[in-house]
């Protein structure tokens, strides 16, 4: 929930305010009959707020007034902020609503259900409609309650190449009028198939999922028979919408661990292909499209606003004046309403290509039951209209050119595409469905082991349909292969995985520095015991044909250097934070590194490249940071100041010393999971002149991976084309430096184009 009723805020004002000094004593009180806290903090700045939303989730912000829920651990953290805060009435324990327990025939619509009168509405519907709705559990929340779905679709056991579309409820309990209105949309669609064009037409084309309690352990916190008294977080006091794989701050961005519900909704998105979806809210009225996490726009933005809009508006032309009619007209970015970190919908936008939307539908967490009936008719159309929008866009079939069997591929939009936005079709199906706001677009299919196909000049009409049905040749028997991990220390194992295809009959590999040296395992261990980077072969064999793939400096194995008060010299090595490769950095910390390069020739700078950066994001690096100085001390030109993800990228030395120092500060809360960091010493090579400028491109060849240009002024564009004069990639630059991600191209010669404010350079690139 993303705002607070109004009728709350007499609450506030019978409510004392509690100092830090007076706090412990209560609090301690407090959370021995309570599982989570509900709170108004006043802060000062758009960073107090962001850091707010990094330690308890943030429930929502007015100007700079933050309400929030903490669960006893959170507060702890929340502590060490020292700021004043209100304690609140839970939402959920100021109404006690009217219950439905399933005794009569029919169901009561005007009333919430009982747990048991939940389950039994759900199987119900697959009782009675058997041919088009089934019901099940995904798994077992921490307190033992089903997540169940009802999947809708006239041919409910087969799987088709329809569009997978899915509405889920209730991801925090204490927002039931979701609840409610996903069981009447279950009930409209079974009761009405065949009879109602409309909806016999979707369930005929598509498969509709709907789970309305995707967190019955909170809504049903006061006993099963209730939903007043419900809690916002699970049976652990964990918000589960800060508890998703987050883009930027990566697996568990809330610091918590993975609760069960939560992994099982992340399977249930990795099992299937939900191209549109929906997580229902409550406590305002707003559609918030993504991103949550990010300030940038997605690459879908203007058809995020088209859909947002058109579910908004239809809403109001079903409702009083007042309903759905704040912010922009009814929708909001997320970014622009406030920060989430590890939210369900950048991590199903993000991930899984499936453009999930969150939708607050009413002001008051939990509504009077009178008034549930009006909100169904509310937000009826506009739940239809919204699913709708999985039938348009490009759609069809990805196949093999010779077998007629689906593949399992990749669509990317040219020029259009980014943060991942390209989606993949649906696996052993085929089917493909890009959702595109009307325009001209050219798209990119391809699939391991076959040639990509480009279709140019696709038109898009809104609220209608393109099909395109592509067919992708193989390319017969290529050999290919993975590891686990290429960086690593002496000792280490890595597990290789071969990715060939044609169907291999043998594999011969070749370990360089490796033990075992050779193998003809599928997919072999090797361990590593010396400092160096090795190359790997793969020779793969079938009908006396055969493929080689070598990989140069595969892996690379390093000395491995953490944070600390130190010296070291070294042209080699992983430098991480003090927490490692696998762990978060430490609080209330400062240490001072200086790395000198030990290479004996002069013409050489010591190089620092990090691969991975995440520290507290502050929008002047004052909490957490990082200070890299070009020299041996502090006392030497400051490179940079470096928080949040806007990492150094790579750093290098200017100096006769050739060093660098590291200089880290950590304040007393909130950390994050720190740097990567390969330490080279690089020979100062000859570049290529560029209109009296200078570059230089690296590596040529390349095998996969990024294809680096970096020049002494700025670089305004560079594009990648393939002989035939199709751009491969083009990117408008803004610095010094650009890089080229060159994983999936075939092998051969491409042309890269760089141009500076001085002319345009062609140079040969060769994939290998």
């Amino acid at each position: 929930m993303k705002k607070i009723y109004l009728f709350i805020l007499v609450a506030i004002f019978m409510t004392p305010v509690f100092s830090q000094t007076t706090l412990p004593d209560q609090m301690q009180k407090f959370y021995s009959t309570k599982s989570e806290a509900y709170f108004k903090v006043q802060v000062n700045s758009q960073e107090d707020i962001n850091k707010l939303a990094r330690i308890i989730p943030v429930d929502k912000v007015s100007a700079y007034e933050v309400y929030a829920y903490a669960n006893k651990k959170e507060f702890e953290t929340f502590l060490g902020l020292n700021l004043d805060y209100t304690l609140l009435t839970n939402p959920s324990e100021l109404y006690r609503p009217k219950m439905y327990d399933g005794s009569k025939d029919t169901y009561e619509w005007d009333a919430y259900p009982t747990y048991e009168a939940y389950v039994a509405m759900m199987y119900q519907f697959a009782t009675d409609y058997p041919d088009i709705c089934q019901v099940f559990s995904i798994g077992q929340t921490v307190e033992g309650r089903e997540l169940l779905f009802a999947k809708i679709s006239d041919n409910v056991d087969v799987d088709e190449a329809e569009p997978q579309v899915m509405y889920t409820g209730t991801i925090h309990g204490d927002e039931v009028t979701g609840y409610v209105l996903l069981l009447r949309l279950i009930d409209y669609f079974t009761s009405n198939y065949g009879t109602d064009a409309e909806v016999t037409d979707m369930v005929n084309g598509m498969e509709i999922w709907i789970n309305p309690a995707a967190n019955p352990d909170g809504t049903y916190h006061g006993g099963n028979n209730t939903v007043w008294g419900a809690t916002r977080a699970n049976a652990n006091g964990v918000d589960m919408n800060r508890n998703y794989i987050d883009p930027q701050y990566g697996d568990h961005p809330d610091g918590q661990a993975w609760q069960p519900e939560t992994i099982l909704f992340m399977q249930l998105a990795e099992d299937n292909n939900f191209i549109l979806s929906s997580n229902f809210h409550g406590g305002t009225e707003v559609v918030n499209y993504p991103w949550d996490l990010w300030s940038r726009l997605t690459a879908d933005d203007d058809w995020w606003q088209l859909v947002s809009h058109e579910y908004a508006d239809t809403a109001q032309s079903f409702s009083p004046s007042n309903y759905m009619n704040n912010y922009d007209d009814g929708i909001t970015n997320g970014y622009q309403w406030y920060q989430v970190h590890g939210g369900r919908q950048d991590f199903m936008n993000y991930f899984h290509g499936c453009r999930e939307v969150t939708i607050e539908l009413s002001d008051v967490k939990t509504i009077p039951e009178s008034q549930l009936e009006d909100h169904w008719i509310y937000n009826k159309r506009s739940l239809i209209n919204l699913l709708k929008q999985g039938y348009y866009g490009i759609r069809g079939i990805v196949t093999d050119i010779n077998t007629g069997e689906p593949v399992d591929a990749k669509i990317e939009v040219l020029n259009h595409d980014e943060d991942q936005s390209y989606i993949y079709s649906r696996p052993g199906v085929g089917n493909y469905h890009r959702l595109l706001k009307a325009g001209t677009y050219d798209l990119v299919f391809s699939a391991g082991g076959y040639e990509s196909v480009t279709v140019y000049d696709v038109v898009v009409n809104d609220y209608d349909s393109t099909v395109l049905n592509v067919q992708l040749g193989d390319l017969g028997l290529v050999a290919g292969f993975s590891a686990d991990n290429t960086m690593i220390t002496p000792g280490s194992s890595v597990q290789f995985t071969q990715e060939s295809f044609g169907n291999p009959e043998t594999y011969t590999w070749t370990f360089e520095g490796g033990d075992p040296a050779t193998s003809t395992d599928e997919n072999p261990i090797v361990t590593y015991n010396e400092i160096g980077s090795f190359d790997v072969s793969l020779v793969v064999t079938r009908e006396g044909e055969s493929e080689e793939l070598i990989r140069e400096n595969y892996i690379s194995v390093n000395e491995e250097y953490m944070m600390a008060n130190q010296e070291i010299t070294t042209c080699s090595g992983v430098f991480y934070d003090d927490g490692g490769k696998n762990g978060n950095y430490s609080d209330a910390k400062d240490f001072t590194t200086t790395i000198y390069g030990d290479e004996t020739a002069d013409n050489y700078h010591l190089e620092v490249e990090f691969l991975d950066f995440a520290l507290e994001p502050q929008a002047n690096c004052n909490y957490d940071y990082l200070k890299i100085y070009n020299g041996v001390n502090n006392s030497a030109p400051l490179i940079g100041t470096y928080c949040g993800n806007n990492g150094p990228g790579t750093v290098t030395s200017d100096n006769a010393d050739h060093a660098l120092t590291f200089v880290f500060h950590s304040d007393n809360s909130v950390n994050d999971a720190g740097w990567t960091a390969m330490i080279n010493c690089t020979i100062v090579e000859a570049t290529h002149e560029l209109a009296n400028e200078f570059f230089h491109i690296y590596p040529n060849p390349i095998n996969e991976g990024l294809l680096i240009i970096k020049s002494e002024i700025s670089i305004e564009e560079v594009q990648l084309t393939n002989l035939n004069g199709q751009i491969i990639f083009s990117k408008v630059g803004k610095g010094k430096k650009e890089t080229i991600d060159t994983t999936g191209l075939n092998a051969g010669i491409y042309v890269l184009m760089i141009q500076t404010k001085s002319g345009i350079n062609y140079q040969k690139i060769q994939v290998l």
